[in-house]
């Protein structure tokens, strides 16, 4: 379905994955690189999207000079120039969020609407950090960790994944110079939270939530960390009927014998 493609920017060249049909909408990976799975594959039906590969991940080359969370924002400015040529909405996972995040404030007129799932980078300094006990590393991310699908990357390369983490933020869990300026991000902001994740605590989406001005906090019932792998189809609506009605995906879309669906 997402076909492999390749971005020539100023600073270098970047691998990107492109599929479905609709508007345009980037996609900014987590810890564990580029993975299309069930819930990308639904929105897919509704958004076009772009999943850059960011330099250093999935086996790619860095690239010099992009080596902070700011950098990377610009490189992923330039990228929606490039390839897109107009502004386009953003989604970001978790590392992807918090990009996603300085992407707003430092380049506003690239998004259209931003939606932050399960973003990290702002744990509250008392909150415990995530394990790194593989078993319950697992249990923290999946809810249901029979959905997700096949691995397909090496050990090597997943552990050069985490470790790009440190080459863009250090040992920063939470980002206080971007926490100072979350109030320049004007455009419509949907942050969602699964009420399993065990990676970001609910304290840290409360905050966004709280000093983003026109943000909007969403919990997705029975999601872990990834809800894309593990609540598919509420994933995708939630995140399609955002994009497409914008502050009225809030509004019920319609009624039964005079009651009320259930979106969600």
């Amino acid at each position: 379905m997402f076909k492999e493609k390749t971005a020539k920017l100023g600073k270098g060249e970047i691998k990107y994955f492109v599929g479905g049909t609709g508007r345009p909408l980037i996609h900014l990976h987590g810890a564990g690189g580029v993975r299309p799975n069930a819930g990308l594959e639904a929105l897919a039906e509704n958004v076009t999207i772009y999943m850059p590969v960011l330099p250093g991940f999935d086996g790619t080359a860095e690239i010099a000079g992009i080596d902070s969370m700011e950098t990377l924002a610009d490189l992923v400015a330039d990228f929606i120039d490039k390839e897109i040529g107009e502004a386009a909405d953003v989604l970001g996972l978790s590392f992807g969020g918090w990009l996603a995040a300085w992407l707003a404030v430092r380049h506003p007129s690239k998004v259209g609407q931003l939606c932050m799932e399960n973003p990290a980078g702002f744990r509250p300094k008392d909150a415990p950090a995530p394990s790194t006990d593989p078993e319950t590393r697992m249990r923290q991310m999946y809810a249901y960790p029979e959905r997700l699908p096949k691995e397909t990357k090496s050990d090597k390369v997943i552990a050069k994944n985490l470790s790009m983490l440190g080459h863009y933020h250090g040992d920063t869990s939470f980002d206080e110079k971007l926490a100072s300026q979350l109030g320049k991000i004007q455009c419509l902001t949907m942050i969602m939270h699964g009420t399993r994740d065990g990676r970001v605590p609910e304290e840290a989406v409360q905050f966004l939530k709280r000093d983003i001005p026109r943000s909007h906090l969403i919990y997705v019932y029975d999601a872990a960390h990834s809800m894309e792998t593990d609540q598919p189809a509420r994933f995708a609506h939630l995140v399609a009927d955002f994009m497409e009605r914008a502050e009225a995906f809030l509004v019920n879309q319609g009624t039964t014998s005079g009651r009320p669906q259930q979106v969600l």
